[in-house]
């Protein structure tokens, strides 16, 4: 016998599908930080899945809940996005005044409303979820918060400090864990009393705003050619163009200037891509990554490669790339490309022989080539910064039994030029 209210397990579809899509906006990595800066979406999201998965009864297949950290790192991340938005049954949206700068997160609404406006399903409001994650200042308003507040509006501390406040201090442990019964109750009864079932959603791209012609970040690709290929090296993995260059081969599903790219875009910021030789202009006027194949200081130009690499500006952050699987050694070549750069003064030479470490050290490098940018590139004039926000007064935060507590870093939000992040 089902329970009172809910649609028999046979009357809902059997496709694979989720119940839930958690979207945030990622925070750009404090300078010399080792850990994840969003580490509590993590913690949020594994309590909201076993806390849906408490009170859900799936159907065969159908997942709990997705988030993007469980997507490969070798995967075609806008892809992956696109099919789990066109699987998943209820939008969770960790609202913060970082979200609505972040046209990735936004793109992974507009994605999921699309597929709403086109599935002519009752109760389509039900299917987004609103969560305030961080509160924002007192001046700014928005239409779209007053969804996320109706979740809590009978506790003043979640208005007051956000769900990511209450995750995070034990003082709000018993606050926390009322509003996270009460979401999860609300994801498995629109999943289950009105399914929308799987339907296609659009990629990102169709949905964003077309990228600014002066972007905000270049991607620039150091590495040799099809045509000009070092003699003996290998043809797997080159292209007609350096910006196509997929140092890891067939496990890698993008070239890589595509990842760092698509983690600018992440953080807030347009990207573009280019190889090394025609970027001349991009580099010297905005901030850049610099992937660097070690094989180019023996193709037939290295020469005129390695004196280009040397009169860097320093708001150009250089990785050298290498495949720690490929059987044709590039030791020799990328100490050659470690001399150069250290002679030209960068400090520390960042490697990456893998796509997970080539992956987990890109927030860095974008955020180390905007910070550079800010710090040596050509002066702009900013608006007026903001009045800061008010000191607001609770309870004294108290750690939970056994953690110790630190106050959440002040993460650089890269897409502006604030002094303040998203998390503040």
């Amino acid at each position: 016998m089902s329970r009172p209210g809910t649609t028999p397990r046979a009357a809902r579809p059997a496709a694979r599908g989720t119940y839930f899509f958690l979207s945030y906006a990622h925070s750009a990595p404090p300078q010399g930080a080792g850990t994840d800066p969003d580490i509590w979406v993590g913690q949020f999201f594994a309590e909201l899945s076993a806390e849906v998965a408490r009170h859900a009864r799936p159907v065969a297949g159908m997942r709990i809940g997705f988030f993007d950290q469980q997507i490969p790192a070798n995967a075609d991340w806008k892809a992956a996005l696109a099919e789990a938005l066109g699987g998943v049954e209820v939008f969770v949206p960790l609202y913060s005044p970082g979200y609505f700068r972040r046209p990735w997160a936004l793109g992974e609404q507009e994605s999921f409303r699309a597929r709403l406006a086109s599935a002519n399903a009752s109760e389509t409001a039900a299917h987004v979820l609103p969560v305030l994650w961080i509160p924002f200042p007192s001046w700014e308003s928005r239409a779209e918060l007053d969804d996320a507040l109706a979740l809590g509006r009978d506790l003043p501390e979640y208005a007051e400090n956000g769900l990511r406040a209450l995750c995070m201090l034990a003082a709000y442990r018993q606050e926390y864990e009322q509003l996270l019964d009460r979401l999860a109750r609300r994801i498995v009864a629109t999943a289950e009393r009105h399914p929308l079932g799987p339907s296609r959603a659009p990629g990102l791209d169709e949905v964003s705003r077309p990228a600014p012609a002066d972007p905000d970040l270049v991607v620039a690709v150091l590495a040799p050619t099809r045509g000009r290929l070092p003699s003996g090296r290998t043809k797997s993995g080159y292209a007609g163009t350096a910006r196509q260059w997929r140092p890891f081969g067939g496990r890698q599903k993008l070239p890589a200037a595509e990842y760092v790219a698509s983690t600018a875009e992440r953080l807030g910021l347009s990207a573009r891509t280019a190889d090394f030789d025609d970027a001349g202009d991009l580099i010297e006027r905005r901030p850049t990554v610099l992937l660097i194949d070690p094989w180019a200081a023996a193709a037939p130009d290295a020469a005129r490669t390695l004196e280009a690499v040397r009169g860097l500006r320093p708001w150009v952050v250089p990785i050298v790339v290498t495949d720690g699987e490929d059987p044709q050694d590039a030791t020799r070549h990328a100490a050659e490309v470690a001399d150069v750069l250290h002679n030209a003064g960068v400090r520390q030479v960042k490697r990456a022989s893998s796509v997970q470490e080539f992956v987990d050290l890109m927030p860095a490098l974008v955020t180390e080539a905007r910070r550079q940018y800010l710090k040596h590139g050509p002066v702009t004039e900013f608006p007026e910064a903001e009045p800061p926000p008010s000191l607001r007064h609770g309870r004294e935060p108290r750690p939970r039994p056994g953690a110790s507590f630190d106050p959440p870093p002040a993460h650089d939000d890269p897409a502006s030029p604030r002094p303040h992040g998203e998390n503040r």
